[in-house]
């Protein structure tokens, strides 16, 4: 028996056993592996010719060989020839093979038998090769040959391209060392071949010296252009050339090697730079005889990168990770599996192109490493790493993951799975809702659902409209299409891959669940879904256990479903109810708030089920068992009181647990009042005992975190609760609060309250990592050095203060409240002076509801003249940062602050001494009420609580705009560019509304009017971050409402007043940029000149403002519109210079250069369409002569 190579041997070995093996060969001791022995009768023998041999076959008879004994192939052993039957060789003529006749290759000579016949070349002599003796015994002997490279290097050097020559190797007369082609690489014709054959046997007769000659002579009399063509026509017929090259003169010719060219492949010296080919031992290779570039392009060496210009576009490649790499980076033994055989070899990295196709590779090796990549570069898209960098093809990347999604392999399903986890489930997002657990921001949550009408309105417009085109909408419309919850519970209930895998699944679940109320309830009724959830991730069992992954399948809850079950608890009352009645969530939940626990995972667990309850109850449900649990519920307050501290140094969970412990308390007390008497007399006393220990730990505390703040914070919302409830004050809760306002630890917290301000942080949405086609709530801010919003800091005290102010509210403490606002002024003049940001944030709720807790509590207290003014800047601000859902609170601040005449300082007031009760404005002050009635009725100030769950969508959209002021003109306008369908009726009720509706639209006309002028002339700080030409048109907008309106009496004074104030701000104007609410200010001015044209009666005021984009600094196609197209209103248009908007010589000068508007002036001043004495008149005139004396000829 022989041996086999094993790892690890080498070269040197393998030639030893060959070494044995020929020994064993020698002495002929070697057996078959197998004997095949023939038991066939001898009847099935072919028959034999007379002869005794076989009868020839027919080739054989067509080859004229029918006389010739076949010859049989040379068995040495007698019983191996019996075993392999007769072996029939073909019937050719052919030499005996000699040991001398070695043809150097490491291998045993192929017969020529067995491969038919061998056309030699033409040649009438053999070039004596001095060849080696081959062994006997079939092998070479091993030798030492030069390098690959430094034959490749001689072969570069003896190349020739002009005949197929080979060098002599004695005499140059001698004819039999021309090396002649076989065929004619330039004649294509039939006769090729014959035409070849005379053209060889010429050169035959002749000697190399006159070939050389006769080739001098042609060359010189054919066109030089000629022979070139004939050149690059012999080299492109030949496929593949052998060129034979001597190393030198006194170089043996073992030495030579063959090089096989494929056409297309270059000729690149980096093919040699590699680590196989640099081998010390590549010359003991079989076959390493012959280069063939083609098999080794893949192993050249790496091209040097180029270098490009700083703002050359190049395309992204990615490392294994996902994380982007540079143009280029060094070659070393790190960086080396980044390199491959792509279209960019020489640069690392994979593009999202090459990701995409390997993802769909038959090779499962290759489409786990692209999904992994291809999920590390949605992991650092999601967190906004490649924000303005590289745009992502998120659509596209949704396709191929949720193909891969199909995959059952685990080792497959698993990075699929974390792909789509991190495309959809924003971990930045989550984690900072996470965060507000135990804050009672943390109470709500937010509906992400996308906005459907663009897909609605493809809908109906085109008939294919594919799934591409929806994700390109919205990713989550595109994702429930492809039935990903039925696809989850085969996952989850067949497949039942390991913990991470289980993990990506509920956390894509978490997300379809926030995605709206629909889907949220279409979960809740795939029975078979939420059944497998129940059974496998929230059993019924304790808490009290070490995590580990193999958790998963054991009987054991996991985390991520207790949130999902949190997320659906909040989403709508009939969503809980079917989680409480078909899945009988209460049962796990009970258990896991019973469980005592002493490690972090079970803690964790509990602290789900806590809030889970808590939201059970806020829907009024799951009172019974809240009610059962409240022995347990007093238990886990007493330990966190005497156990848990808000020192920095103290554990950050067991705050969290202790504040979710509260937040149920305070639920308890607000839904239960029957029912929990017996458990106050236990519950008031700890929660006293629990705010003075933290408070006062707070009061000395020289550092804190926001995330132990939450533990004071339940408490004092529980302070807020009991205080409502019992409506008695509670004294030691005004010691510690008025302890705590002159505290030092109270001045650490204010010392970080600008900082971590989301309205003054000065951001922009554009700052922000958003999606369009993937709603998210914008947590994470790029540019940053904590990368998160600054309410979101370790040390925001945003939260904290809200909870403080909002007590506050509700304790009748005036020193205390006052000196805690003392502690704000810098913030508040800071938000005064500053256009707030980040308004429209979800996160940056908390801070607005602090604000308004700020005014709400300055109006329960005489204030300085100083805070007033102040704190009603800043309230007139809250009025436009409020959202759809704070209509409360914006109906308290008209009210009390923005329309209440007590809060208009003396200073303020000053400003209307100027006002005369000529000017109709006297009443303005006493008709406040009139005006706050006016935008109240406009604003809908029916508040409707919209219960725990917001749609994120429309909650982004304020209440009011941020031009409030001029919020009920710019509703009439809208009505009234509306198109009246409404049949037309007569009659006394009839004229009676129609009446009441002249009557309404002349109130709000002149209530809006008095309020803009008394904002223009009192607080013009407040409108400073509207644009003047935006103010203006807003203005304008009174003419458009009504045919006739703009004439009354008062409403013309309001209206002249207000465009004075205005056009003191003459400089400002601009009507060639964007107007917000226009879509352009040509069609508006327009349909003024139409209006004008048609109802004006000659007003001034309306001309005036008519004539304002008439001066000569504004674009020429204003003066050109109204000059050409509405030439009509040029006879009303006039009104006295000092109503004007620019002085008289702004309209006159600079001279008008336009010749089409010149024209117009004198076809105007021909038609009669001008009236002497008018402004228009005016301006016609003045263009018209001073065109006539520029264009005098010269005499």
């Amino acid at each position: 028996m022989f041996k086999r190579p094993k790892p690890g041997e080498d070269e040197d070995d393998i030639l030893r056993m060959q070494e044995e093996f020929l020994n064993e060969k020698r002495k002929q001791t070697i057996q078959p592996a197998a004997a095949v022995t023939n038991l066939r009768p001898e009847r099935n023998k072919r028959p034999i010719n007379s002869e005794g041999g076989r009868k020839p076959s027919k080739y054989a008879q067509t080859k004229g060989l029918k006389g010739q004994a076949e010859k049989r192939t040379r068995l040495e052993d007698p019983s191996t020839s019996s075993v392999m039957g007769d072996i029939l060789e073909k019937n050719t003529d052919t030499p005996e093979v000699l040991d001398a006749e070695d043809d150097n290759v490491y291998y045993p000579k192929v017969l020529p038998s067995l491969l038919g016949e061998i056309v030699e070349r033409n040649v009438t002599d053999f070039v004596d090769y001095d060849t080696k003796v081959m062994p006997s015994q079939g092998f070479p002997v091993v030798s030492k040959r030069g390098s690959i490279f430094s034959k490749k290097t001689q072969i570069k050097k003896n190349e020739h391209t002009t005949m197929d020559i080979d060098e002599p190797s004695s005499s140059m007369d001698k004819v039999s060392n021309i090396n002649l082609p076989p065929k004619s690489f330039i004649v294509e014709s039939n006769d090729a071949e014959n035409i070849h054959g005379e053209n060889v046997k010429k050169l035959k007769e002749m000697s190399e010296k006159d070939i050389l000659e006769e080739q001098k002579k042609l060359l010189s009399s054919l066109d030089p252009k000629l022979v070139e063509f004939l050149k690059t026509k012999r080299q492109q017929g030949s496929s593949a050339k052998i060129t034979k090259v001597e190393e030198g003169a006194t170089e043996a010719i073992d030495n030579k090697m063959e090089i096989i060219e494929t056409p297309g492949v270059s000729t690149n010296d980096d093919l040699w730079d590699n680590d196989v080919l640099s081998h010390p031992k590549v010359n003991n290779w079989l076959h390493f005889d012959t280069l063939e570039k083609d098999k080794l392009e893949w192993m050249k060496g790496i091209e040097e990168s180029k270098k490009i210009k700083m703002d050359e576009p190049y395309e992204a490649r990615f490392d294994f990770t996902g994380y982007l790499l540079p143009y280029s980076i060094d070659y070393n033994e790190k960086t080396k599996p980044l390199f491959h055989h792509g279209d960019e070899p020489h640069r690392p990295g994979y593009s999202i192109t090459e990701l995409i196709e390997l993802s769909r590779s038959t090779i499962t090796q290759q489409r786990v490493m692209a999904l992994n990549t291809i999920a590390g570069i949605l992991e650092y898209h999601s967190a906004g790493t490649y924000k303005n960098i590289i745009e992502i093809p998120i659509s596209k990347l949704f396709f191929i993951i949720r193909i891969a999604m199909d995959d059952n392999k685990v080792i497959v399903l698993e990075p699929a799975l974390k792909a789509m986890r991190n495309l959809l489930y924003n971990r930045i997002d989550e984690a900072s809702l996470d965060a507000l657990i135990g804050f009672e921001e943390g109470t709500l949550q937010p509906c992400l659902e996308n906005d459907k009408s663009e897909i609605e309105e493809l809908q109906s417009r085109e008939s294919e409209f594919t799934d591409y085109h929806l994700a390109e909408i919205d990713i989550m419309t595109a994702l429930q299409r492809t039935e990903i919850l039925q696809r989850l519970y085969y996952i989850l209930e067949t497949i039942r891959p390991s913990f991470n895998s289980v993990q990506y699944s509920l956390q894509i679940l978490s997300r379809l669940a926030r995605d709206s109320v629909d889907v949220a309830l279409r979960i809740a009724e795939m029975d078979h879904l939420m059944y497998t959830i129940m059974k496998h991730f929230i059993p019924v069992t304790s808490t009290n256990f070490v995590f580990d992954p193999s958790i998963v399948y054991n009987g054991k809850p996991i985390l991520a479903a207790l949130k999902l079950l949190r997320i659906l608890s909040l989403q709508s009352i009939e969503v809980t109810r079917i989680l409480l009645t078909k899945y009988e969530i209460l049962k796990p939940i009970s258990e896991y708030i019973s469980s005592g626990v002493d490690r972090t995972y079970g803690l964790k667990i509990q602290t789900e089920a806590f809030c889970t309850l808590s939201n059970i109850l806020c829907f009024g449900l799951g009172t019974e068992v809240a009610i059962a649990l409240s022995p347990v519920i007093v238990t886990a307050l007493h330990k966190h009181v005497k156990g848990t501290d808000i020192f920095v140094e103290s554990s950050i969970l067991s705050a969290t647990h202790a504040a979710v412990v509260l937040q149920l308390v305070n639920r308890l007390l607000r839904c239960i009042l029957n029912g929990m008497d017996s458990y106050k007399s236990q519950i008031y006393p700890l929660l006293k005992e629990g705010v003075q220990k933290w408070m006062t730990q707070l009061s000395v505390a020289d550092s804190y975190t926001c995330g132990h703040l939450r533990l004071l914070c339940s408490a004092i919302d529980c302070c807020k609760t009991v205080t409502l409830i019992e409506n008695l004050p509670m004294k030691f809760l005004n010691d510690s609060l008025r302890n705590l306002s002159q505290s030092h630890g109270f001045d650490v917290i204010i010392k970080n309250l600008i900082p971590s301000s989301n309205l003054l942080s000065g951001l922009e949405n554009k700052d922000l990592n958003l999606t369009k086609n993937l709603m998210s709530l914008g947590g994470s801010v790029i540019d940053s050095r904590q990368k998160v919003l600054p309410v979101l800091t370790v040390g925001s005290p945003i939260p904290f203060l809200a909870s403080l102010f909002n007590l506050l509210t509700y304790v009748n403490d005036k020193e205390t409240s006052e000196t805690f606002l003392r502690h704000l002024s810098t913030y508040l003049s800071k938000l005064s002076n500053k256009v707030p940001s980040l308004c429209d944030n979800w996160f940056t709720r908390m801070e607005i509801t602090f604000v308004f807790s700020v005014i709400k509590l300055s109006t329960q207290y005489d204030i300085s003249e100083g805070s007033k003014d102040l704190l009603y800047t800043v309230a007139n601000k809250l009025c436009y940062i409020l959202r759809n859902d704070k209509k409360y609170e914006l109906d308290f601040l008209f009210s009390y602050v923005v329309f209440n005449k007590h809060w208009f300082t003396a200073e303020r007031l000053l400003n209307l001494v100027n006002l005369t009760d000529a000017d109709g404005f006297s009443k303005a002050l006493t008709s406040i009420e009139d005006i706050k009635l006016c935008y109240s009725k406009v604003v809908n100030m029916n508040y409707r609580d919209t219960g725990p769950n917001i749609r994120f969508r429309s909650w982004l959209e304020p209440i009011l705009p941020r031009d409030w002021i001029y919020f009920p003109i710019l509703t009439l306008y809208s009505k009234s560019q509306e198109a009246d369908n409404t049949p037309k009726v007569v009659g006394e009720h009839a004229k009676r509304v129609a009446e009441r509706v002249a009557a309404d639209k002349e109130f709000i006309i002149r209530c809006s009017l008095e309020w803009i002028l008394f904002n223009e002339l009192c607080f013009p700080d407040l409108l400073n971050d509207i644009d003047v030409t935006d103010r203006f048109c807003r203005i304008m907008c009174v003419f458009l409402c009504d045919n006739s309106l703009f004439l009354d009496a008062k409403i013309k004074i309001l209206l002249r007043k207000c465009t004075e104030v205005l056009f003191k701000k003459k400089s400002k104007l601009d009507f060639d940029k964007p107007l917000i609410g226009l879509i352009n200010f040509q069609d508006f001015y327009t349909q003024l000149l139409e209006q004008f044209q048609s109802v004006s009666y000659g007003d001034p005021t309306f001309a005036s403002c008519i004539l304002v984009p008439l001066a000569q600094k504004h674009n020429v196609k204003w003066r050109k519109l109204l000059w050409s197209e509405y030439a009509g209103c040029l006879r009303a248009l006039d009104c006295p210079e000092e109503v004007l908007c620019y002085d008289i010589k702004d309209y006159l000068y600079p001279e008008e250069t336009d010749e089409s508007l010149i024209q117009s002036y004198f076809l105007a001043l021909s038609t009669n369409l001008l009236r002497p004495g008018t402004i228009a008149h005016r301006i016609a005139s003045h263009h018209a002569a001073s065109y006539s004396k520029r264009n005098v000829p010269q005499e």
